[in-house]
């Protein structure tokens, strides 16, 4: 005599057998919607694009720009930020001594050093500058982080999402910009 204890009837076999596929279907479907929201968390493979006025009071001189950041994550956990503007250094009297055209790419390689935080370290590995940009070493000191124009400099980056679609990126001293999200771009 064979032993049947562990053997399934045929009525409850035929049930076994009918959820079986169901279930990694279901497995699937929780899945997708884990992506999906995830995505609306924080839409990292959405481009964005943003204003930034930065000034900057230094004891003998006023130095300020204003230009258009576009940001975007790239594949193997690249970066890449361009910008364009204008940066201008004032006197003591408020009267424009220099005026610098900023027309740049920076790639970057990151590391998402915090969930909790959304903190990421940036390091600049390529940095294209067009023609037309004209921002000197000297002024670039004074209005860009670092990494907008050192090669190899690591900066550190919040990147916050603000809304279903904006995200807001700070420095350690203040936001810098508020980044929209917009499809098609």
């Amino acid at each position: 005599m064979t032993g049947n204890k562990n053997r399934l009837p045929p009525g409850k076999m035929g049930i076994f057998f009918t959820l079986l596929p169901a279930f990694p279907l279901l497995v699937f479907i929780l899945y997708g919607i884990h992506i999906n929201k995830d995505s609306v968390i924080f839409p990292v493979n959405t481009p964005c694009r943003g204003n930034m006025l930065v000034e900057a009071q230094y004891d003998h001189q006023k130095a300020k720009m204003v230009s258009s950041l576009y940001f975007n994550f790239l594949d193997n956990k690249k970066i890449l930020i361009s910008l364009s503007g204008t940066g201008y250094l004032y006197n003591n009297e408020g009267v424009i001594i220099e005026r610098k055209t900023l027309l740049r790419n920076i790639y970057y390689d990151y590391v998402h050093e915090s969930k909790m935080t959304d903190t990421y370290s940036l390091t600049s590995t390529q940095i294209n500058i067009d023609s037309i940009d004209n921002m000197d070493w000297r002024i670039s000191s004074l209005l860009l982080m670092n990494s907008f124009f050192l090669t190899g400099h690591t900066d550190t980056l919040v990147l916050k999402k603000y809304d279903d679609n904006t995200m807001l990126i700070e420095s350690n001293q203040s936001p810098i910009t508020l980044c929209v999200f917009k499809k098609g771009f």
